[in-house]
């Protein structure tokens, strides 16, 4: 009988792999089409298409596997409102660090460029790429394939520590404390509410604030970003309010089987 489910190991391996194929194919595409437009290709040849791939060998149902599975209205808004409320407070923790440890002025001058917005065709690029193709692929392959692995064998928050952690230290080494929270609530909501679309719509709802952020109001760093104090509260009401309401409204917890029904 199959399992659902590939081992810890593995998967942690494959994760590995397609994020080594991920950063070669980013360059080879930077240097082919230029900076902005490298993203999508690269994130649906290296992670999407790989990771559907081996969960479709090995799987007798992709969807189950990946959590694939129907949304309901409802938890959506209330995912909106507490990704949102929650990345603007994570913004305060990423301005203390980048004093801290500051990033290199290169990769931030190659953030800016990446996701610069200056007229349709840098929209359209900088939604399919940074946006959409970021949030799909990284959560196939982070809260899907790798926290479902692990939550299969381990349970649930052990998963989303592993899996958060791992996404921390390969996303963003210098902001890695508000990363690593950042996954923590995606790998929650993906699990709480039993789909990945929760965790998609998230990771949507956070690219899309820092890249409005840089965009419409000139800010170039996360010590910008950062809330003024006065307002640090009502975020985090906010924040509290709607994942509260997304535990009552998306249902009683559902967990993928480790193998087929009989």
């Amino acid at each position: 009988m199959s399992s659902y489910f590939l081992r810890p190991l593995a998967a942690v391996g494959i994760v590995l792999v397609c994020y080594v194929a991920l950063q070669v194919l980013a360059v080879f595409f930077f240097a082919l089409v230029g900076i902005g437009y490298a993203l999508l290709p690269s994130f649906v040849l290296a992670v999407i298409a790989p990771i559907l791939l081996v969960t479709r060998i090995h799987s007798p149902s992709v969807r189950v596997t990946l959590r694939l599975l129907a949304v309901r209205p409802a938890p959506v808004i209330f995912t909106i409102g507490a990704s949102f409320s929650f990345i603007l407070l994570q913004y305060n923790v990423a301005g203390l660090l980048e004093r801290l440890f500051p990033m290199p002025v290169w990769i931030q001058d190659f953030l800016l460029e990446m996701t610069r917005i200056r007229n349709l065709a840098e929209f359209l690029r900088v939604a399919g790429g940074v946006v959409l193709a970021a949030s799909v692929a990284e959560e196939l392959l982070f809260r899907g394939f790798l926290q479902g692995s692990l939550e299969a064998k381990h349970g649930r928050w052990p998963a989303i520590v592993v899996t958060s952690l791992l996404f921390a230290v390969l996303h963003d080494p210098w902001r890695f404390v508000p990363v690593f929270f950042i996954g923590a609530l995606l790998g929650y909501l993906a699990s709480r509410g039993g789909s990945i679309y929760y965790a998609m719509v998230a990771h949507a709802v956070t690219n899309s604030t820092s890249v409005a952020g840089r965009n419409i109001f000139g800010m170039e760093s996360g010590a910008e970003l950062a809330l003024p104090a006065v307002l640090m509260p009502i975020a985090a009401l906010v924040f509290v309010l709607s994942l509260l309401g997304f535990v009552r409204t998306a249902g009683a917890e559902t967990r993928a089987p480790s193998s087929p029904p009989g």
